[in-house]
């Protein structure tokens, strides 16, 4: 590790200890496979935001958060279903607001806790963690991100060996997803094999942030665990999957019924 990358470090107490008084959004684009583990390739987009002011944060796509706003009210879902049933019968399903991604991730320092919301068997589950602590070893290697120099760090984390880019000039010690923990604010991860990348793409100062999660109280509390083994039985239990029989993939050239395997594609967790 070189001497720039010592001094950044050791200095990252005394940044962070300054009063933060601007909150920053960061726009990433988020690449995985799709979620019914057809492809083992990043084959699917979403835009996603990191909202943060250094002691909070929320970690959500917009499209979404949109849409859960309008539903957050027994009114609005109304108005909603209303809104959707005259695009279908004019024919301009094209219209209508799509989600665009499924989860939200909130973590606070104050109470050491994250939040991670997100839909199983078309159900809506939130489960509650602890601030992680996750072990970075930090490299001297370094890339231009959005104009920041950044440095290299990897970890293990939820059963994934990541790879991340911060910037030391941004001291704020976040990140997309879950991934947090590094002297500077992470710009880019992705985990080994490249199924799962998260990768800035805008950064800017914002007035007036929400970080409230619309319609909380309306999502079931479940344990981390048990999340991740239910959305795998809706792949593995065929009663789930009515429909799809027929369905053949082709890997390396090997055929599959429905889905991948586990160990070929699984979700951004594996720890379950």
């Amino acid at each position: 590790m070189n001497r720039l990358l010592t001094s950044i470090i050791m200095c990252f107490a005394v940044m962070t200890a300054m009063a933060q008084t601007a909150d920053i959004e960061v726009s990433y684009r988020y690449s995985h496979p799709v979620q019914t583990m057809r492809s083992a390739e990043p084959d699917v987009t979403n835009q996603y935001i990191l909202l943060t002011d250094g002691s909070r944060s929320k970690f959500y796509s917009p499209k979404t958060e949109y849409i859960d706003s309008i539903e957050s009210t027994p009114e609005g879902f109304e108005k909603f279903n209303t809104f959707k049933r005259i695009c279908y019968e004019k024919k301009q399903s094209n219209q209508i607001p799509r989600v665009d991604g499924s989860f939200y991730v909130t973590k606070s320092k104050s109470n050491d806790r994250m939040l991670t919301y997100d839909i199983a068997s078309a159900t809506k589950f939130r489960w509650e963690e602890q601030l992680p602590n996750i072990k970075w070893n930090v490299t001297d290697s370094t890339m231009n991100l959005l104009g920041y120099e950044c440095f290299m760090a990897t970890a293990d984390y939820h059963g994934r060996k990541w790879t991340a880019w911060f910037a030391p000039e941004i001291p704020v010690s976040d990140g997309p997803w879950k991934l947090c923990g590094l002297p500077g604010i992470i710009l880019q991860a992705e985990c080994d094999g490249g199924q799962y990348r998260f990768v800035a793409d805008g950064i800017q100062q914002v007035r007036n942030p929400e970080y409230k999660i619309y319609g909380n109280e309306n999502w079931d509390p479940i344990k981390r665990e048990e999340f991740w083994r239910l959305r795998r039985e809706c792949l593995d239990n065929p009663s789930r999957n009515r429909g799809t029989g027929g369905n053949t993939i082709v890997y390396k050239g090997i055929n599959y019924t429905k889905y991948l395997p586990k160990n070929i594609v699984d979700y951004i967790e594996t720890d379950y």
